[in-house]
């Protein structure tokens, strides 16, 4: 019997790029004819380490796409004759320019979404990812949270879903690990930052009749307090979470508090998750945490924007580094 591939997230990774990981290892599993098997203990969200984050938080299907699907601890892999893997590594046994004994357990921790690992196209891609996130379905008490407040607040009108990453004061400033993947320049004129969005709302309700454009609701989500307050400026906005990690804290922040507990958290947050996805279009900035939502619904049937793309600088650097690919 062939060892398994274990897709085990480091402790400060996130729920959207663990997600995007799974489905990169489901890929390899499927390719070398082995089960997979989800080990996402130890995030640091969660204060009880042993305590598996995908079966407390989703529903966890047996099988996707014909792939065996386990999970710790039912299943425990020994790490010391496992091989440990990096993205490339995986990609050349997927791909058979390398080979490794099938009694030998494969780990993957560093992000291994199939934008890493899969050597086909971004449609090819697209249709795996897709067909995965049709498997993800979160657990009852989440479902429960979710369906009770969508339907007091979102059912029936048109629904732009807004969703802002900030990094809660972490990640992405001058000198942090991921500098520049969000301009967060653009926090610093809040009122110029809410027209950019009403602009970028207005513009997904265009194509509606005319009497139902005012009548549309903003469900917004986002990383930290002080945003959460700014968005609930816009027009027709609604937002259901009301506890934030500490500024400063960025996500991976475990609460302990008496009456909001790091389940608590883990909850709010995969709701957002999963109701961004019901939204008829969606506006946001650069963030796994709305891979889901893009994905699953096929980029909103085309409604969507990434809001930074609206800034002249950004498409004037666009087009600059189009037009040096063509030359070059």
């Amino acid at each position: 019997m062939n060892a398994p591939v274990v897709t085990r997230p480091y402790p400060d990774s996130n729920v959207g790029s663990n997600l995007a990981s799974m489905a990169g290892a489901l890929w390899l599993a499927g390719r070398l004819g082995r089960t997979l098997v989800v080990d996402w203990r130890g995030l640091s969200q969660l204060r009880d380490k042993s305590l598996n984050y995908f079966t407390e938080f989703f529903m966890p299907p047996a099988e996707i796409d014909g792939v065996p699907i386990r999970y710790a601890p039912l299943v425990e892999v020994d790490s010391d004759e496992a091989q440990w893997l990096d993205p490339g590594e995986a990609r050349a046994l997927g791909t058979g320019t390398a080979t490794l004994g099938a009694a030998t357990p494969i780990v993957l921790q560093p992000y291994h979404g199939l934008d890493r690992i899969h050597p086909g196209s971004e449609p090819e891609r697209f249709k795996l990812l897709r067909r995965f996130y049709r498997y993800i379905v979160p657990a009852e008490a989440v479902a429960r949270m979710a369906d009770t407040w969508w339907a007091e607040h979102c059912e029936g009108p048109f629904v732009v879903g807004v969703n802002v990453r900030t990094g809660n004061g972490a990640y992405y400033g001058k000198g942090m690990m991921y500098a520049g993947r969000v301009d967060v320049s653009l926090f610093e004129d809040p009122n110029g930052f809410l027209r950019l969005l009403e602009r970028a709302c207005r513009e997904r309700v265009r194509g509606l009749p005319k009497p139902l454009r005012g009548d549309y609701v903003a469900f917004c989500a986002t990383d930290s307090a002080p945003m959460s307050k700014l968005l609930a400026e816009l027009p027709n906005a609604v937002t259901r979470r009301r506890m934030f990690p500490p500024p400063g804290a960025g996500d991976l922040y475990a609460f302990e508090e008496a009456d909001y507990s790091d389940r608590d958290s883990i909850a709010d947050t995969l709701v957002d998750m999963f109701l961004l996805a019901r939204c008829d279009a969606l506006v946001y900035n650069s963030s796994l945490f709305n891979h889901y939502a893009r994905v699953s619904t096929g980029y909103f049937s085309g409604n969507h924007v990434h809001f930074e793309s609206l800034l002249l600088r950004k498409r004037i650097r666009y087009l600059v580094g189009a037009a040096r690919r063509r030359i070059g």
